[in-house]
């Protein structure tokens, strides 16, 4: 290595421009993130009203318009220097943060990587001011006109930063992720207005709140009536610390934990703390894998809480976090106690000791790969007719077990199944039995065969939608049946409407926060339309590309709508479902990829007890 390569670079002070590229790298990450520094200036100024302006998701131009206190002509050049702010001045001030923006970071980093321009007046001024700023560098200062207040407008952002561009996804999500921080920032602060508009067309309005019924009905708008009718108020205090807000009922929950709103003195936080306090109250009656619904508010003296954590401000520490967890856990869990005393408490019963199993679990892989048989287009179906197949299906998806069909029970007499026929055509053979609510035992020429009824049905209810969209086989219904949605699943159904049409799902938005379901495929018969859709707009998975438009929402569709775990199946509904199962194409794994029929031969049998030897 030669001596040059040892010598130590020599330290030196960064250039200013790259110092704010540097910062943007913590405060800019997507246009998102830009509207949420503007917006906590316009908050910050005392604004009332906001107005926000979009192109192409926020990525061409992004916009923020109110009607604060505005800044003095002289301070516009200084607000665009790094750590100049009028909102901090001493360290005591840093100790007790009352504002929601202090760093001094956002506009400077922001105009670094964008071309900003601000106009502003105040409010005693007579005359206004605009500057402009390309890339960092200042292009023009001059005075102009404006009512009071301030303009900050961010256009071609990254547009010196083209690998920082790549990373930004489409306009459509980035779209929904501000959407996304404007209804943080609604919920926060009540009196003021709010209204988004992209390309001059507005998508969200919330008037200004200044009473309980006014605030309840910006809830409203942003996680629907249904949670309003499901969720408490409260209002709790305890020495220092204040909790209100609308907690929702455990029974109202979410397969996704994205519509939880939790402000500390205004702000949107996220806080283990706080997290481990919610989940904690809810452990008892919330189900496995579910989310509760919340917006809750929690006010302590500034200088108990600090801010100054992370550059985006969405993390706080509690100087004393034992004491607000406790607050936290107590109240909450106090108040979902009281409102579930009257409800039947559902218990797990014990089970018996049983004797362990002393065979060898070396099963073999044959008894473990799942059985692939393609189905001849020829090849007759069961005695059971197809018209009586349908009807079986009809009313297995139906609300609630069937009822009147006669089901095998452990009285059974033995005759009644060894009496019982299949055919050699029967390539699954004929039901026996269920395993616990979850599995078909039927017995063919081969040996016997375990089939997972919810991935089975899973399977052949995806290949009949197929089907029926190739057909155009849908069914309009008499009265549409409507649906609530939050603001969140409003976007989401925005965003993919045209891949819900292709799925065969008629649906439009029939009022503020309200979905018509028209007509969907015939072939589908769910507990409740309403519910499926719902659902859907809830999945946390994209849905991807298909061999068709519509194919993977019909994927999703066809797994919620099939057959669940512990759903009890009689005889009859058993080997209808086998039947159908024999004349579906690709019947071995369901639409997940999961194996549906797993052969065992009466070889494997035999090993499993030693037989032969």
């Amino acid at each position: 290595m030669s001596a040059e390569a040892r010598t130590p670079a020599r330290v030196q002070r960064l250039d200013a421009t790259l110092a704010n590229q540097i910062a943007a790298g913590e405060v800019v990450e997507r246009p998102a993130s830009i509207l949420k520094e503007l917006l906590e200036n316009s908050l910050d100024a005392q604004a009332s009203r906001i107005t926000v302006h979009l192109q192409a998701g926020g990525m061409d131009m992004l916009s923020v318009e109110d009607d604060g206190t505005g800044i003095n002509p002289e301070d516009l050049p200084l607000a665009l220097e790094r750590h100049a702010t009028s909102k901090v001045a001493s360290w005591e001030d840093l100790q007790a943060i009352q504002t929601m923006g202090f760093r001094g970071e956002a506009l400077p980093a922001i105009a670094s990587v964008a071309r900003l321009e601000i106009l502003s007046r105040t409010r005693d001024s007579g005359q206004g001011a605009r500057i402009a700023v390309h890339g960092g560098e200042q292009i023009r200062s001059e005075p102009a006109a404006r009512a009071p207040g301030t303009t900050v407008r961010v256009a071609d952002l990254f547009y010196n930063v083209p690998a920082r561009r790549k990373f930004l996804r489409s306009p459509a999500a980035e779209l929904s992720r501000i959407q996304k921080v404007l209804r943080q920032i609604a919920l926060a602060n009540f009196p003021v207005a709010f209204q988004l508009l992209q390309n001059d067309r507005s998508l969200v309005q919330f008037p200004a709140a200044h009473d309980s019924a006014a605030c309840a009905a910006r809830v409203a708008a942003v996680l629907g009536e249904g949670f309003m009718v499901n969720a408490l108020y409260l209002e709790q205090s305890d020495r220092d610390l204040s909790l209100r807000g609308w907690l929702g009922l455990p029974t109202y929950n979410r397969a996704r934990g994205d519509e939880q709103y939790f402000f500390v003195n205004g702000r949107p936080v996220r806080d283990p703390v706080l997290s481990h306090a919610l989940r904690a109250a809810y452990q008892d009656v919330l189900f496995q894998d579910r989310h509760p619904l919340y917006v809750l508010y929690l006010d302590l003296p500034p200088d108990q809480v600090d801010v100054n954590v992370h550059p985006a401000k969405a993390e706080v520490r509690f100087r004393d976090g034992r004491a607000v967890h406790d607050f936290l856990f107590h109240t909450l869990r106090r108040i979902i106690a009281g409102q579930g005393a009257g409800l039947p408490q559902m218990t797990v019963p014990m089970q018996p000791n049983l004797h362990a199993v002393t065979a060898s679990r070396d099963f073999s892989a044959a008894t473990r790969a799942p059985l692939t048989y393609t189905p001849s287009i020829q090849q007759p179906l069961s005695s059971v007719g197809e018209a009586q197949t349908a009807a079986y299906w009809e009313q297995m998806v139906a609300t609630g077990p069937a009822t009147g069909a006669a089901s095998l029970t452990a009285e059974a007499p033995l005759e009644a199944q060894e009496q019982t026929p299949f055919s050699p055509e029967y390539p699954l053979g004929q039901a026996l039995t269920q395993i616990h609510a979850r599995f078909i035992v039927a017995q063919n020429h081969e040996g016997m065969i375990l089939v997972d009824q919810h991935a089975a049905h899973e399977r052949i209810l995806y290949e009949k939608m197929k089907k029926a969209c190739q057909l155009d086989d849908k069914q309009q219904f008499a009265i549409p049946e409507y649906l609530h949605v939050t603001a969140a699943q409003l976007a989401r159904f925005e965003e993919n409407q045209e891949v819900l049409n292709a799925a065969g799902l008629d649906i439009s938005i029939a009022g503020p926060g309200t979905l018509a379901i028209h007509g969907a495929l015939r072939s589908l018969e769910p507990r409740s339309y309403a519910q499926l859709v719902a659902e859907l707009l809830d999945a946390e998975k994209p849905w991807g590309q298909g061999d068709v438009e519509g194919d993977p929402v019909l994927a999703e569709m066809a797994c919620r709508a099939a057959i669940k775990t512990s759903r009890r199946l009689s005889l009859e509904e058993m080997n209808s479902l086998l039947r159908q199962l024999e004349a579906t194409p690709r019947f071995g794994q369901c639409n997940h990829g999961r194996p549906t029929v797993v052969q065992f031969s009466l070889a494997d049998l035999d090993r499993l007890f030693l037989r032969g030897r």
